[in-house]
């Protein structure tokens, strides 16, 4: 159901070169740029680390993830500095997703744009506990954090749908699967009637935001 997410593993080389990209990320991304925030009032760091981050995304083997939000903890944290010297209330938040974890992104706004992303994802009606147990390394660094659990959902339109089936894109019983499957359906008003989203839960979006 879900094309563009690979979890099978795949014979991946040069892992120090990868492991060098997670520098590379860090570096580009840690120094938030005020000026383009004060223009904007909002702004993200998506780990865009190839090939793990493409249109087929492919999980990191656990010890890289760990590696990764390592480095996502302390670009927080270098923002978190910055946005304070604004005297400003303000949006930061840390983004994790289980299991897809490479969509995983720092996320801040302010000003005009503080409430942007407030809706972005629906909270999970089962009660979860944050799985430390996964990065133990730095698991004092991930306590400084309050973490929520939220939905992963992917959504669909009504016609879509139709439309796929028609095509012969997805069967019958994959269209049915999804609609079964969705755990919260919307009528939509359109310019030009109505069309129905189904939203379908796929995983899990820690949303960690620093104690204060």
């Amino acid at each position: 159901m879900r094309g563009f997410y690979h979890s099978k593993k795949k014979k991946i080389r040069g892992w120090k070169r990868h492991k060098r990209k997670i520098d590379k990320w860090r570096r580009n991304v840690i120094d938030l740029d005020m000026n383009d925030i004060r223009e904007n009032q909002r702004d993200y760091a998506k780990l865009w680390i190839h090939p793990f981050y493409s249109l087929a995304r492919i999980n990191p083997p656990n010890w890289y993830r760990r590696l990764l939000l390592n480095e996502m903890i302390d670009v927080y944290l270098s923002w978190y500095k910055k946005m304070e010297k604004e005297n400003e209330n303000f949006y930061l938040k840390i983004w994790l997703y289980e299991p897809d974890f490479m969509k995983s992104q720092i996320v801040v706004a302010y000003k005009d744009c503080v409430k942007f992303y407030d809706a972005t994802f629906d909270k999970q009606t089962n009660e979860k506990t944050f799985p430390f147990h996964k990065y133990e390394s730095f698991k004092g660094k991930l306590a400084l954090f309050e973490w929520e659990a939220h939905i992963d959902a992917d959504v669909y339109w009504g016609e879509e749908l139709k439309k796929d089936m028609n095509l012969g894109v997805k069967t019958k019983d994959e269209v049915d699967e999804i609609i079964n499957q969705s755990y919260k359906n919307e009528k939509i008003k359109l310019n030009d009637g109505y069309d129905i989203l189904y939203n379908v839960n796929v995983g899990d979006v820690w949303v960690g935001t620093l104690k204060r």
